[in-house]
């Protein structure tokens, strides 16, 4: 029962956040202002050599690294037999598509224009795809190695390095100039919700097959 309102409590927050920024920045656009002031003040910290950087860490949220980084997850949980973890995967990683492309599709906000793009990107802003794909594949990734951890150590270590490869991520796409801070934040907390729906589907699934 308490992992049950543990996960619940997760997901509310997570779909909390997400309703709460499309609400100030897409529908009231009472945050445009300070999405717009801090796109300008991250683009003043541009460098030719922080550039590089962000560019490199930018990928690991691109749908080529994504795929990839999938593909080699599902490779392991083969060889470790463990099919739940297969079909967990599986399941959010076609989930992830499906919510971007619906999401900015519905809502068909345009890519900021008040600084230069570092990168070649198209189709709509909101939300940050990248960031959304990192916060879903991640945080699966890590909920799934954390079922073969015992000690609370490994697993904190496991999600800290999701949350650190996550953050990263949504910050490049600010730096690069191709998403406002919103999109990013927006991306971030539907695809941890969407991620969470899965994990929280799949233990309770189990739990009930474990009592039947």
């Amino acid at each position: 029962m308490i992992r049950v309102a543990a996960w619940s409590g997760a997901i509310a927050l997570a779909l909390g956040t997400f309703l709460l920024v499309t609400q100030e920045t897409i529908i009231e656009k009472e945050g445009v202002g300070v999405d717009r002031a801090i796109l300008l003040w991250t683009a003043g910290l541009r460098t030719p050599r922080l550039t590089g950087v962000m560019v490199d860490l930018t990928a690991l949220g691109s749908p080529t690294l994504v795929l990839l980084f999938t593909f080699i997850t599902f490779a392991i949980l083969a060889v470790l037999r463990d099919r739940r973890g297969a079909a967990h995967l599986g399941v959010a990683s076609a989930g992830t598509w499906i919510c971007t492309a619906a999401t900015k599709n519905i809502i068909e906000k345009a890519r900021p224009t008040e600084v230069a793009h570092l990168v070649q990107v198209s189709g709509f802003s909101y939300p940050s795809g990248h960031s959304l794909s990192a916060a879903a594949l991640y945080l699966t990734i890590a909920i799934i190695a954390g079922s073969h951890l015992k000690s609370a150590a490994s697993k904190a270590v496991v999600f800290a390095g999701a949350a650190l490869l996550v953050g990263l991520v949504g910050l490049s796409r600010v730096y690069l100039g191709v998403h406002y801070p919103s999109d990013v934040i927006s991306g971030v907390s539907l695809g941890a919700a969407w991620a969470l729906i899965i994990a929280a589907g799949i233990a309770v699934a189990t739990a009930k097959r474990a009592q039947a």
